[in-house]
C-alpha cells in the first residue's frame, strides 16, 4: 500500500463519518422539535375536541328550539332530558347557558306562557 492510498482512504472514511454525525445531528434535531411542538399540539387538539363536542351540543340545542317552537314539548323535553345527562365538564360556558334558556322556554311552555320565544 502506498502513503497516498492510505491518506485517500482516510479522508473517505474521515467523510463518511461526518456525513453520519451530519445525519444523526439532523435526527436528533428532529426529534427534539418534535419534542417540543408535543404540548402546543396536544392543546390545540383539545380546544379542536372541544370545539367540536360544543357544536354538536349547539345542534341538539337548536333542534331542542325547533321543536320547541313546533308547540313539540313533549319531544322537546325528551331531547333536553338527554342533553342534561351530557356531562357539560368539557362544553363551552356558553352551552351551559343555552341549555338552561333552553330548559326555561320549555318549562314556559309547558305551563301554557304564549311566550315561546
Amino acid at each position: 500500500m502506498t502513503p497516498s492510498s492510505d491518506t485517500g482512504r482516510r479522508w473517505v472514511a474521515t467523510l463518511i463519518v461526518l456525513l453520519l454525525l451530519l445525519q444523526a445531528g439532523r435526527w436528533l434535531w428532529r426529534k427534539y422539535n418534535q419534542a417540543q411542538d408535543a404540548p402546543r399540539q396536544q392543546a390545540e387538539l383539545a380546544v379542536q375536541q372541544k370545539i367540536a363536542a360544543s357544536h354538536a351540543y349547539d345542534d341538539a340545542l337548536l333542534q331542542a328550539n325547533a321543536l320547541l317552537d313546533r308547540h313539540d314539548t313533549a319531544a322537546a323535553k325528551h331531547l333536553l332530558d338527554s342533553l342534561q345527562q351530557v356531562p357539560t365538564d368539557s362544553l363551552f360556558q356558553i352551552e351551559r347557558q343555552k341549555l338552561q334558556a333552553a330548559l326555561q322556554r320549555l318549562d314556559s311552555a309547558r305551563a301554557g306562557s304564549p311566550r315561546l320565544k
